[in-house]
């Protein structure tokens, strides 16, 4: 163990990562005191990759897990191993990973509040769903953006009706993923708003709420959707975003499946 806490001290990140690969694909790895320890410093180290690896261990472990979730939550915390901390717990299985992150969207610092959300969205947590939807009044776009794509990953309809704001908020990059989230979660109660939004000034918020409509189920929107694959002056992403709803729309129900896991697929992460 001496050896492995050494390595983690070498000048090379190279070194550093290879450690910690190698220390994790052992058998039997239950890490002692010295080890945790040298990895819980190791998750400030100054490449993001370490970090990572780092992370990916002590994630594994219970004792790991505790000293992850008092990385999160401590605001003496260097920043670089909060955000470490939250990685990893987004890749955990665990309940306790789940009241960490959800108690990290009141951090003073924005980037954690926003790594937490992303974080929370990775693993589909309904437990999240009302603090994602708090979220979506968090001050920062990068949260309330990352608040919204959860609440699509999480596909439960009573987000609906603060995913129906986030198509207002001032922020493109929150309308951008509410419009996304709202066709996620299958909103039919969002087809007017959806509507309106194709009118956005934003190109990628009318090409996301073009993606939405199609996964609504609702053959109304058809002429809607072709006037837009007819215009000359709409922008080609929102057209290819159309003629897909419009597939999805007008297909055979086994076809309609087959072409709406392409389509969310494809601007799932726009």
């Amino acid at each position: 163990m001496t050896d492995f806490v050494t390595a983690l001290q070498s000048d090379s990140p190279v070194s550093r990562w290879q450690a910690i690969e190698e220390y994790r694909h052992l058998a039997n790895h239950q890490a002692d005191d010295q080890a945790l320890s040298a990895l819980f410093e190791t998750l400030g180290d100054n490449h993001p990759f370490v970090r990572w690896q780092a992370g990916l261990v002590l994630v594994q472990q219970q004792e790991g897990r505790r000293k992850l979730t008092e990385a999160v939550n401590s605001p003496d915390q260097a920043l670089f191993s909060q955000l470490a901390a939250i990685d990893a717990l987004g890749r955990s299985q665990t309940n306790e990973a789940d009241v960490a992150l959800i108690t990290a969207l009141h951090s003073d610092r924005a980037v954690v509040r926003q790594s937490a959300a992303e974080a929370l969205a990775h693993r589909k947590s309904p437990q999240a769903l009302p603090h994602l939807i708090e979220a979506l009044q968090d001050p920062d776009p990068w949260v309330r953006r990352a608040a919204a794509f959860g609440l699509g990953q999480i596909g439960q309809p009573e987000a609906t009706t603060a995913l129906l704001a986030g198509l207002q908020d001032r922020s493109v990059l929150v309308r951008r993923s509410a419009a996304y989230a709202l066709g996620a979660i299958k909103a039919k109660p969002a087809w007017p708003y959806l509507k309106v939004s194709l009118t956005d000034p934003d190109m990628f918020t009318r090409r996301n709420a073009a993606w939405a409509i199609g996964r609504l189920g609702l053959t109304e929107a058809v002429p809607v959707l072709n006037q837009l694959v007819d215009d000359p002056n709409i922008g080609e992403e929102v057209k290819t975003a159309a003629r897909h709803a419009v597939e999805l729309l007008t297909r055979p129900r086994w076809l309609q499946t087959l072409l709406e896991v392409r389509s969310r697929l494809r601007w799932a992460h726009a």
